[in-house]
């Protein structure tokens, strides 16, 4: 007779419940992150003697707009509404899309393609219900919101950080598939697929280029105007808390400011309420009480301070040099077929290769303006951030010219000139 022990039979959780708890530990990590520090404020006493229920619903709303909820704040003396907020740190936005794609891969990880669809939906409709709980549960009269935008968005939100996720897990198969779909294509369907994957990736490589040059500009700034920032700290006198609360709030807003000098060195400039900051000079005005807004210039000038409005010149030529290397530029070979002059098809395939990389820079820097921006509601802080349009046509431009020089003399490094080359015979 032995003396065995057999082990209990255990069973796997099913997809959809692991969907449902991955969602809504993101979500509740996401809320955490917003409600323990005004909590702690609160325990503190820097709300004053304010309500429990309200000082939660502050939470709430605050989780809800760092996702791009809308909120209006609503006068109850005069009975009219006073503006609209609508700002996203984009710090926190990088952050809840990161909880999403976390989710996204560990459940794709759970699963097979063919039935990732259980948890995803769990996932989704989780994530959706815990939204539509924080929105049913807390109510301040002084705060007008809808309830389905105020749904829909935080949901999109977690659809793309999820999506992301599974894509960057499944990336393998899915790679091969399109390979494989694209393989079947006739050559000048790939030839343009490869072309425009290639074109995307030109204009990323220029937007990131564009972003670290005006990153490094703003650090710098920071840096000679430190003794202003620490005064505006010991003025704010927030104690230890309070201190933390603002140096986290500014370095979630540090991709904002991060694009809008972006913009300033694009020559639009931005405007920070009725403060307006370009090249040329600065329009003073009251500022908010945030240290970093101490970096602001305010005694610059377009005829010193030029040269600034080539630093993004680089990011365009990082990115020609680059779309070169990458050998996929079919619209040269398709200009060089039909111009039969040489150098002069050399020089249009440039001048088209930088016109297309700084377009699609454009958009995709629009896309960052129109996020960075918004509004803080309150008085003249009702238009925040840079001039959407302008500052995408401007970094087209810079982004262009930099990129037809970058591919001009990419050829030119290993001292065989590339555009002696003959035409290639039909």
């Amino acid at each position: 007779m032995t003396n065995s022990t057999t082990r209990p039979k255990s069973f796997p959780m099913p997809l959809w419940l692991q969907g449902i708890v991955e969602a809504l530990a993101a979500a509740f990590i996401s809320a955490a992150i917003i409600v323990v520090p005004l909590a702690i404020m609160w325990l503190t006493g820097a709300f004053a003697e304010m309500p429990l229920g309200n000082a939660g619903a502050i939470g709430a709303y605050t989780w809800l707009s760092s996702y791009g909820v809308p909120l209006e704040f609503f006068n109850l003396d005069t009975e009219e509404v006073m503006g609209t907020w609508w700002f996203i740190p984009l710090g926190l936005l990088l952050l809840w899309l990161w909880l999403a794609h976390r989710t996204g891969a560990r459940l794709a990880k759970a699963s097979q393609l063919k039935n990732l669809w259980q948890p995803t939906l769990g996932a989704i409709a989780a994530f959706t219900f815990f939204v539509w709980g924080t929105i049913t549960l807390v109510d301040m009269e002084s705060v007008i919101i809808n309830t389905t935008v105020a749904t829909i968005i935080p949901g999109g939100v977690f659809c793309i950080g999820y999506a992301w996720g599974v894509l960057s897990y499944f990336r393998r198969p899915l790679t091969q598939a399109i390979a494989e779909r694209v393989d079947g294509f006739s050559d000048a369907a790939r030839n343009f697929n490869h072309y425009l994957w290639a074109l995307l990736r030109a204009a990323v490589i220029a937007l990131a280029g564009g972003w670290a040059i005006a990153s490094i500009v703003l650090t710098v700034q920071i840096g000679i105007h430190w003794a202003e920032v620490t005064d505006v700290y010991q003025r704010l006198d927030a104690g230890v808390v309070g201190g933390l609360v603002v140096t986290l709030l500014q370095i979630l807003v540090l991709p904002n400011v991060a694009a809008w000098t972006m913009s300033y060195l694009t020559g639009a400039g931005f405007d920070i309420g009725n403060t307006t900051v370009s090249p040329a000079g600065t329009l003073e005005g009251p500022l908010p009480a945030l240290p970093i807004f101490a970096a602001v210039p305010t005694e610059q000038s377009l005829q010193a301070h030029w040269w600034l409005l080539l630093l993004l010149g680089l990011a365009g030529v990082l990115a020609g040099w680059w779309f070169f290397d990458e050998g996929e530029n079919h619209l040269e070979d398709f200009v060089i077929a039909k111009i039969p002059n040489h150098p002069t098809a050399i020089t249009v395939a440039v001048l088209a290769t930088g016109t297309t990389i700084g377009l699609v820079a454009g958009v995709l820097c629009l896309a960052v303006m129109l996020v960075s921006g918004g509004s803080w509601a309150i008085g003249a802080l009702s238009v925040i951030g840079a001039p959407a349009l302008t500052t995408a046509a401007l970094f087209a431009a810079h982004i262009g010219i930099g990129s037809a020089i970058g591919y001009a003399l990419a050829p030119l490094r290993g001292g065989a000139l590339y555009y002696r080359q003959t035409v290639p015979e039909d």
